[in-house]
């Protein structure tokens, strides 16, 4: 094999991981609900990174374990009422815009490239919306047809009937009090 030869071949083995990746399709959801209290009363529950279990109906438990509060590259321990467990961490933390976004680290994890961010916003009248938006790929992304249970459809369905439902307990909360 001449040098040329050698060269192209490495150059094949070297791009042939990044084109694998380009394959993964990009899946997204939005949940979206008006809470009948200021952004000032509905923002510390969001803000809460390691208080998540307190309104989420999944939760069995959450604790920070990498940092005392919420704040960029804290990780929370996320319990599930199902027996498993996940790792997240906190990578964007904006009270100014009353945003976090979030992704996994590690654990019992339900998507690849997952970024999750949570935003509340005024809407008026002592009123907010929060949104919950993720975006995220399978994990076999490279396998087509995928596995049962991660197809793309599958996959977009849990995490909106996830968020949507995390949003009306969160909701529930509130204008409980």
């Amino acid at each position: 094999m001449n040098n040329l030869t050698k060269f192209a071949a490495a150059a094949v083995l070297a791009v042939a991981p990044a084109l694998a990746f380009a394959d993964a399709k990009e899946l997204s959801t939005v949940q979206t609900i008006r809470i009948k209290a200021s952004p000032e009363v509905v923002w510390p529950h969001i803000a809460d990174f390691g208080g998540l279990a307190k309104w989420f109906p999944s939760a069995e438990s959450t604790r920070l374990v990498l940092r005392s509060k919420p704040e960029e590259g804290a990780i929370r321990e996320l319990n599930r009422r199902n027996g498993t467990r996940v790792f997240e961490k906190l990578v964007e933390f904006d009270p100014y815009n009353m945003r976090i976004t979030y992704t996994y680290v590690d654990g019992a994890v339900a998507a690849s490239d997952y970024f999750a961010t949570m935003q509340v916003k005024d809407v008026g009248n002592g009123e907010s919306e929060v949104v919950w938006s993720g975006r995220f790929t399978r994990l076999a992304y490279w396998q087509d047809p995928p596995p049962a249970g991660q197809e793309d459809e599958t996959l977009v369905k849990f995490f909106s009937g996830v968020y949507k439902a995390g949003l009306g307990a969160l909701k529930a909360k509130i204008e409980g009090q």
